[in-house]
C-alpha cells in the first residue's frame, strides 16, 4: 500500500488535534510506537515514508479508523465520508450535578461544588 502526501497531512493534522486534547507528547507517542522521537517526527514531516505498521498502530493509539481517516484508503475501499457522525464526550465534575439542559449546540451543566473555607 502506497500512502500519499495527503494521507500524511491528514495523519499530521489528526495527531496535532489528538496531542492537544490528550496532552500527549511526541516522545510519549514515539515510545508507544516503539520508535525514536526523531523517526516519529521524520515520518510525520514526510522525510520518511508512511508504512502500514506505523499507520495501523498510530491510528489505533489515537482511536481513529484509518479507512475513514486516510483519503487513499477511503478511495481504495470505495468508502465515502459520512455526512455526520455521532460523537460522545464524557466529563468528570468536582461536584453534584443539579441540572442539565441544551439549546441547539450548547450543553449547560449546573453542578454544586463544595467550598471549604
Amino acid at each position: 500500500m502506497q500512502y500519499t502526501e495527503q494521507d500524511r497531512k491528514v495523519l499530521h493534522d489528526t495527531w496535532m488535534s489528538y496531542k492537544a486534547k490528550m496532552r500527549v507528547t511526541q516522545i510519549e507517542m514515539a515510545k508507544r510506537l516503539g520508535i525514536s522521537q526523531l523517526i516519529f517526527s521524520d515520518i510525520l514531516r514526510g522525510k520518511l515514508s508512511l508504512e502500514h505498521r506505523f499507520v495501523s498502530q498510530f491510528c489505533n493509539f489515537m482511536a481513529v479508523d484509518p479507512v475513514l481517516t486516510l483519503p487513499s484508503l477511503r478511495n481504495q475501499m470505495g468508502t465515502a465520508m459520512p455526512n455526520s457522525v455521532t460523537v460522545t464526550n464524557t466529563y468528570i465534575l468536582d461536584g453534584d450535578i443539579k441540572n442539565v439542559r441544551y439549546d441547539g449546540n450548547q450543553l449547560v451543566v449546573e453542578y454544586e461544588h463544595s467550598v471549604n473555607v
